[in-house]
Parts: structure tokens; C-alpha cells; sequence
């Protein structure tokens, strides 16, 4: 079953198209890779599912509902987002910013995602200090500790050394297992997305 679905967009930025008359779907309960060149637009349709981007023209769909019809609030319940550049700005502990704005059932989950992606130890750091990799990590914690039905994830991968990259390729695993769905963005050949159940390659 398709969760999600595009057909026939079209974005424009500038004089240059992002997006030529690009479709897909989404299928529920699976891992979904997209991967391409630099300015592909990967990070754009990223941003397309999410509601957050707005097309110039075509339909975007999140179960079998135009997704211009569903408010913030409500698509917040519904898909988390991490974005591939996060910038911290003020210096707010990894757990502070990791519990910031989230729900109860969100707040008590927060110390198991941290383990999970093994940064249970500089909870009480500033983020201001953080390596690239870390502040990856607190974006991705971010994501993971509510409790939606879709999981997009911008370039997760770009700041992560192998074995880093390996828990998170665990954890989306986990996440289709516990009958979610999951959307990456990775620059990675497809012999190393094998663990993946489509690829989407071509998006202009």
C-alpha cells in the first residue's frame, strides 16, 4: 500500500527546474532510498513529503489525502523530519534540546534513543561543543523519539563514521520491523543500500 504519493510535479527555482514532471509512491512499512547526484533534487523532495515545500504544480498525497489539506499540528503527529544541515545556536544541553517541545510519551523515550544512538554520555554537553557528527545524532534523537508513522531523513549518513552509520542502518531496520516507514536521502551507491526496499534514483 502506497502511504505516500507524488504525481507529475513540477518546481522551478530561478530559471532552473528541481523537480520535471516527477512522480513516485511510498510504500507503508518499507525503507525508501533516494539517491542522486548533488543538486538533484533529493533534499527538495524531502521537503516536498513533508509538507514543508510546496510545489508549482502536481499532487502530493499522504494517505490518499492532499497533503495541503492537513495543518502543521496535525502532520507533526503524523511524519518526523530530519533535515541535513542543523545549526545550534544558543547553548542548550543534547538532552534540552532533544526533549525541547516534545510530548510525555516522547520525554520517555528520550534516554532509551539516546543509547540507542550512543550519545547517553554527553547528555549534559552543549550542544555548542558537539562535533558534526554528534549534532547529527541530536537531530536524528530529535526524530526518534516520537511516535509517527513516517521517518525522513535528510542525508543521515554525511557526518557518520562506519560504525555510527551502522546503528542508524539498525534503527531504520528496526523502525520498518515496528511497522513504520522510512525515507532517506543518501549519496551512496546501490551496492551499499542493499538493507533498502526501493531505490529512487532518477528524480528530473
Amino acid at each position: 500500500m502506497a502511504i505516500m504519493k507524488c504525481d507529475g510535479l513540477w518546481l522551478t527555482r530561478g530559471n532552473t527546474p528541481v523537480l520535471a514532471d516527477f512522480s513516485l509512491e511510498i510504500q507503508e512499512k518499507s525503507i525508501t532510498a533516494i539517491i542522486g547526484a548533488n543538486g538533484s533534487g533529493k533534499s527538495t523532495i524531502v521537503s516536498v513529503l513533508a509538507g514543508d515545500l510546496i510545489p508549482d504544480s502536481g499532487s502530493v498525497k499522504l494517505f490518499d489525502k492532499e497533503i495541503d489539506h492537513f495543518g502543521l499540528s496535525e502532520l507533526a503527529t503524523i511524519r518526523s523530519v530530519v533535515l541535513q544541515h542543523q545549526n545550534f545556536w544558543l547553548g542548550y544541553t543534547v538532552r534540552e534540546v532533544i526533549e525541547m517541545g516534545q510530548d510525555a510519551p516522547s520525554l520517555a523515550r528520550v534516554d532509551q534513543v539516546m543509547r540507542e544512538l550512543g550519545i547517553e554520555k554527553i547528555a549534559g554537553q552543549s550542544v555548542l561543543t558537539l562535533s558534526g557528527g554528534q549534532a547529527q545524532r541530536v537531530s536524528i534523537a530529535r526524530a526518534l523519539v516520537r511516535d509517527t508513522a513516517i521517518y525522513l531523513f535528510d542525508e543521515p549518513f554525511s557526518s557518520q563514521d562506519r560504525e555510527s552509520r551502522q546503528v542508524l542502518i539498525d534503527i531504520f531496520q528496526g523502525l520498518k520491523e515496528s511497522g513504520k516507514t522510512v525515507v532517506i536521502v543518501a549519496h551512496l551507491a546501490d551496492s551499499d543500500l542493499g538493507w533498502c526496499d526501493h531505490i529512487i534514483e532518477k528524480l528530473a
